[in-house]
């Protein structure tokens, strides 16, 4: 079948154009200081991506750099000027120079820009000069495109080739970021230039120029679906620009940007920059550089003041942290050391004797007439953490079976509240009235007393550089307190004081005291005591079942405790099974507490855990929990005294889950 002729065509569009921009190359070693003149590459007519607004599809754009294709006009006649970043609107202060030579050869296009002398623009210049400012671009309009089809490429690129055959260059610009060449979307032509387009003949399949129905039918098929491919790699590109732009204002705080700048097209380079302008505005509506603030994090008085502390610290202490900030006073005197910190603070020293150089460290104050000496609160820092240390080195034994209470909130006496268990449930018939019960409680009061000593620091002590009197004198308080504590828990039990009921804590009455020879510390005596915790009755006779948790003993039963309360005891007959050992369903905890023997090397006493019934309890006042320190210069003492307080207390608020043998 004879193949059909296609009827050549070359269709011919007119659209207005806006004008364009494409980045150039700046040459800064050409530059010419008698001249202040600098050479530009302008163009190599490279192509680039674009975006035809009037077909919806992108395409590659080609300028042709030759004679006959550039419109020179605006060159020879001397108007192409040089802009700031394109700026055709913002008036002749934009103004940066103007090209007074230009010339079209071998594919590219140089300029020779001679530069403003203006004073304002001085600066701009020597960046020019430098190298500094160095991102160039031009602005053109285009007159007529040759267009090639993607079907009728042969490079295998699938988008249409636009070659500019006739076009015009505008002005060259020094920009931020020159025109980039990757750049998928323009904004839609607007009151543009007029530019014709012309498509260029198609590659012929065959030698006659003639394609049978089913070629033409294919090769429509073939150009739809390169059209719906640059349709979707539009859209995606626009969607990544339109999620770009959105992140960018949202983070940036100026999201009543972004909605804007997607509409009107802008790509993120764009956006960056109208996001720069807006919180420019912002910041000089409200005054100015308000986005940098100066704030002090740490004040360098503080600091060398806690890197004094770690070193005296430390020499009071060898197992006292030490950082860097502190080891580099520690091979420093005490009077060194204050040497150091009161030049810092401007207090000329040259020419002190000793005593007086101790004596102004120990006055010295930088907060005022009424603030702490800084020498006095540091050795207070040093004295408190020293007395914490050994404080916590030693625990009371009390701690493992009186119960702390909560802090109390002043010295005014404090009232511990008793409840009985609720009353018995009675049967109610079916058409009964349900009887009231009631709930007996009782109370015991006791107050927070304060203890306390002073220990000097005193200016003999710096001078000779002596801090082991100071520190053996304040870990002893730290011991004293302890022993304190200890003491006023165990005279609970050993004071022996009448309760509420004005009956005194172990009595006959109580139900919790034995005596004689069958009380002393045997299996027999144990059984016994456990026996009678166990039927101990509440406020309203109701059953308590309390069990013993701990042995509480003297010195002088230590290893008959011990041997009594042993896992290691394996008994030959079932009877001799010990249910004290640990392990035990009854298990006993030895206590073993010196105090006691003071008062008898006999008595024991059983203590049940604090969870289940209230024994003894204690407590410190409210922010003051263990002793503190507390410092004075004073008229008097030629030095700092240093007082030791301790505010604290105990009471026996329950005899049913205390038990006594006077085992004698």
């Amino acid at each position: 079948m004879p193949k059909q002729a296609a009827k050549p065509t070359n269709p011919q569009q007119q659209h207005d154009m806006p004008v364009q921009c494409r980045s150039a190359e700046l040459i800064p070693s050409t530059f010419n200081e008698q001249d202040n003149t600098v050479e530009v590459v302008w163009t190599t007519g490279a192509r680039v991506r674009r975006y035809d607004w009037y077909n919806e599809t992108p395409y590659e754009e080609e300028l042709v750099v030759t004679p006959d294709s550039v419109d020179m006009s605006r060159f020879d006649a001397g108007v192409v000027q040089v802009l700031d970043g394109h700026s055709t609107y913002g008036g002749v202060a934009a103004i940066l120079g103007i090209a007074v030579r230009a010339s079209i050869q071998e594919g590219q296009g140089t300029a020779t820009l001679r530069l403003s002398g203006r004073e304002d623009l001085a600066g701009i210049i020597k960046d020019i000069k430098d190298g500094i400012i160095r991102s160039v671009s031009f602005g053109y309009s285009v007159q007529k495109y040759e267009i090639t089809r993607s079907i009728d490429r042969t490079d295998g690129v699938n988008v249409p080739l636009y070659r500019a055959v006739s076009w015009q260059p505008y002005e060259i610009s020094f920009v931020t970021v020159p025109a980039d060449p990757d750049a998928s979307t323009r904004e839609k032509p607007s009151n543009g230039m007029p530019c014709e387009f012309t498509r260029a003949s198609a590659h012929s399949p065959t030698e006659d120029n003639q394609m049978t129905p089913e070629e033409i039918e294919a090769q429509r098929q073939r150009d739809a679906e390169a059209q719906t491919r640059a349709a979707e790699q539009a859209a995606a590109a626009a969607a990544q620009r339109s999620a770009d732009i959105t992140e960018l204002c949202t983070r940036h705080n100026v999201a009543h940007l972004a909605a804007g700048l997607i509409r009107s097209g802008n790509d993120v380079t764009q956006a960056r920059s109208a996001v720069l302008d807006e919180l420019a505005r912002n910041d000089a509506a409200s005054g100015g550089h308000q986005n940098v603030r100066v704030q002090t994090i740490v004040d360098e008085t503080d600091t060398r003041l806690r890197g004094m502390e770690e070193a005296i610290s430390h020499r009071i202490n060898s197992r006292a942290e030490l950082t860097d900030n502190g080891r580099q006073y520690r091979g420093m005197s005490l009077l060194e050391i204050g040497r150091d910190y009161l030049q810092s603070r401007g207090v000329e020293t040259r020419g002190m004797d000793r005593m007086r150089l101790a004596s102004t460290m120990l006055n010295f104050r930088s907060g005022g007439m009424l603030a702490t000496s800084d020498f006095a609160s540091l050795f207070a820092n040093v004295a408190n953490k020293r007395l914490r240390n050994a404080y916590d080195d030693n625990p009371g034994t009390y701690q493992m079976w009186a119960r702390r209470a909560p802090n109390a909130p002043d010295f005014k006496n404090i009232s511990v509240v008793q409840l009985s268990g609720a009353p018995d449930l009675l049967q109610t018939n079916e058409h009964g009235e349900f009887k009231y019960g009631t709930m007996k409680d009782g109370a015991e009061t006791y107050a927070v007393v304060t203890y306390g000593r002073i220990v000097p620091l005193s200016r003999q002590a710096i001078v000779n550089d002596d801090l082991r009197g100071f520190d053996r004198l304040v870990a002893a308080f730290g011991n004293s307190a302890r022993r304190l504590e200890n003491r006023t828990v165990y005279s609970q039990l050993t004071a022996n004081a009448p309760m509420s009921d004005n009956v005194a804590l172990f009595h006959a009455t109580h139900a919790n005291l034995s005596s004689g020879a069958g009380s002393a510390l045997q299996m027999s005596a144990l059984t016994s005591a456990r026996a009678a915790m166990r039927v101990q009755k509440g406020f309203q006779s109701e059953e308590l079942n309390i069990t013993p948790r701990f042995l509480i003993c003297p010195a002088s039963l230590e290893q008959l405790a011990y041997q009594l309360t042993s896992s290691n005891y394996v008994p030959a007959k079932g009877l001799d099974v010990n249910e004290f050992r640990q392990g035990g369903r009854t298990a006993l905890e030895p206590i073993i507490e010196p105090i006691l023997d003071a008062n008898s090397a006999t008595a024991w006493y059983l203590a049940s855990d604090n969870g289940q019934i209230d024994t003894v309890e204690y407590c410190y006042l409210d922010g003051a929990e263990g002793p503190v320190i507390e410092t004075d210069i004073g008229f008097e003492t030629d030095g700092i005294a240093y007082k030791c307080r301790l505010d604290f207390a105990a009471k026996a608020v329950d005899f049913r889950g205390l038990y006594k043998a006077a085992g004698a």
